[in-house]
């Protein structure tokens, strides 16, 4: 049975935190305060620099981040990218200056969903 996980945004620190569990509380505390559970955004357009964009060839899955490159800079960036299947989790984190594309060793007949959280923007996903 595959699960929406759930992340979780601490208002005082930024810390982000995924629950791994289906069955999770809905209250996750950090900071002494109750966390904001994140709703993934999901609007595709073709300006969008935030939407993971997913390529398939055989085993290889390729992930960028926009049509356009999302800016890679301290003050706006991609942290992370984190494919989601069936039985597996893999996340990539990123730093300043990197490119927000990865690859990932995935069978192409195995179905995935793609996160990514963009400091100023918030949580985005698409499945593929």
């Amino acid at each position: 049975m595959v699960y929406e996980p759930k992340f979780y945004r601490c208002s005082e620190c930024g810390a982000i935190l995924e629950a791994i569990t289906p069955h999770c509380c809905d209250e996750l505390f950090c900071c002494g305060k109750e966390t904001e559970l994140m709703r993934a955004n999901e609007l595709i357009t073709l300006e969008e620099k935030h939407m993971p964009v997913v390529k398939r060839e055989g085993n290889t899955l390729t992930v960028c981040i926009g049509r356009v490159l999302h800016p890679m800079s301290s003050e706006h960036s991609i942290l992370w990218i984190e494919v989601k299947s069936k039985y597996k989790t893999r996340r990539v984190m990123l730093k300043k200056g990197d490119d927000p594309v990865v690859t990932f060793n995935i069978p192409e007949t195995i179905p995935v969903t793609v996160y990514s959280y963009c400091n100023l923007h918030g949580l985005w996903r698409i499945s593929a």
